[in-house]
């Protein structure tokens, strides 16, 4: 018999973050301290800011119950009509970080030059992250060969409040499938011109509030992403998958090949709670819930493949 595996520690706490914001540094309305203050007064636990082409720490306005990241925005061209990368830098330990320094400008366009700012960023001790792929307007052969970030933006709140383009999940289930890991975040991308704050989080499982400890559990896959719904647990019991979560309409457990399944509220009612047994020769599987007004939460996927 198998043990049962939680996804999280039920050891460590939760905290509430937004992994890409910008204020006047670059283009947002709010100064670095106004945009905090909305973030710990709406219950986040850290932001991390990311200005375009610059680097910033502020790390005089974290607090023992708030925590700043230290992070960057970098974008650069794709050579076909509207398309763009954009990559988000998170710096694992703080220790190093930049502070209001210009990044160097991209040698590279295209693929070729996204890899290498994510190998640079790599070098400079900073995780990166594939930014809303929608709006950027990135074909599948735009992306298919980048290897070495840790997460690409499913949800994007900025993108999705600006044109409808911030929920994507079709290149991140194209990594998935391939076996190539890849975690799946929500975000702000907070400008503040228009409400596009505080609408897309992640929920990291870490043991304390600090750098080091909640990029490694980024790192690790040890968070869940959401629009609204909470997610309490999710993992493995024996060959089967089960999912904890706050009363929703519908919860969907998503593998590969597609031998997932979808369970569903009874009309007026709720569910909680999902079991779902698994071939053994899936890829992965992860699971979605929705609840009563449409918001969404989504686990990172575990890997059943063990060559994956």
């Amino acid at each position: 018999m198998v043990a049962r595996k939680s996804a999280f520690s039920s050891e460590y706490s939760w905290f509430k973050g937004n992994l890409h914001s910008h204020s006047t540094r670059s283009d947002g309305k709010l100064d670095p301290p106004q945009v905090v203050e909305l973030y710990r007064s709406n219950g986040w636990d850290f932001i991390a800011f990311t200005e375009h082409e610059f680097y910033s720490y502020w790390q005089e306005l974290s607090s023992d119950d708030f925590l700043v990241l230290p992070g960057i925005e970098m974008g650069l061209d794709i050579p076909k009509f509207g398309r763009c990368h954009h990559l988000l830098g998170i710096h694992k330990s703080g220790n190093g970080a930049k502070h209001l320094v210009k990044a160097p400008p991209a040698e590279k366009d295209g693929m070729a030059g996204a890899q290498e700012e994510i190998y640079r960023l790599g070098k400079e001790g900073y995780l990166t992250i594939y930014c809303h792929p929608l709006w950027s307007r990135v074909e599948w052969e735009d992306i298919s060969e980048l290897r070495g970030f840790t997460a690409i933006e499913i949800y994007n709140h900025s993108s999705e409040m600006e044109n409808h383009s911030g929920l994507h999940l079709d290149h991140w289930d194209s990594f998935l499938r391939r076996g190539i890991k890849v975690w799946g975040v929500a975000t702000d991308d907070s400008h503040h011109w228009m409400e596009d704050y505080c609408g897309g989080w992640i929920m990291v499982n870490a043991p304390q509030l600090t750098v080091a400890d909640l990029t490694e559990a980024l790192v690790a896959g040890r968070f869940y992403s959401s629009t609204g719904p909470t997610i309490t647990d999710f993992g493995l019991d024996g060959d089967e998958v089960y999912i904890e979560c706050s009363p929703a309409k519908a919860i969907h457990i998503v593998t590969y090949e597609p031998w997932g399944r979808s369970f569903y509220a009874e009309p007026g009612k709720s569910i909680s709670s999902a079991v779902h047994r698994v071939r053994g020769n899936e890829i992965f599987v992860r699971a979605e819930v929705v609840d009563s007004n449409g918001k969404t939460a989504w686990t990172n996927p575990i890997f059943l493949d063990k060559k994956a």
